[in-house]
């Protein structure tokens, strides 16, 4: 999937969700973010958004674990079925959960109707598409609402 440029970013609107309930000043923010290995998230911490809640889903995590578990398998079928397994005994709990994220992330993105990355889903209700800074992607959608309740 393609990132688009900050110049081009786009903030759409989920369809079902396009009548929503606008936020009231104060109200918690909450921010799920589909990304890559090549898209790092900033901003989590800054203190711009103190009471936000921030998820962030690495979209890439199956394929990740996927080449982790069959990097330099044997060549023989048999072989490489009983390393793989062994491989998979000794899973950590962290890597599993890591694993397990990504699933999660990628039935949200259906879920959603998101269809590129990186993307913030903004309260459940709108996505700003190509944009990995929280501080920016908040701006962006607070503007928008802000232009909504005109």
């Amino acid at each position: 999937m393609l990132a688009i440029s900050h110049a081009l970013v786009a903030m759409t609107l989920l369809g079902p969700l396009l009548f929503s309930t606008v936020l009231h000043a104060g109200d918690p923010l909450t921010l799920e973010v589909f990304t890559t290995a090549e898209f790092p998230v900033s901003g989590q911490d800054d203190r711009q958004l103190q009471g936000a809640t921030v998820t962030v889903y690495a979209v890439d995590g199956l394929d990740q674990f996927e080449s982790a578990l069959s990097h330099n398998l044997p060549a023989v079928a048999d072989a490489a079925k009983a390393e793989a397994l062994r491989r998979i005994g000794e899973l950590s709990d962290a890597r599993m959960t890591s694993a397990k994220d990504a699933a999660i992330g990628l039935a949200k993105i259906a879920q959603y109707g998101v269809d590129r990355y990186p993307a913030v889903v903004v309260n459940g209700t709108a996505v700003v598409y190509g944009v990995t800074n929280l501080v920016d992607a908040a701006a962006l959608y607070e503007a928008w609402q802000m232009d909504q309740s005109r």
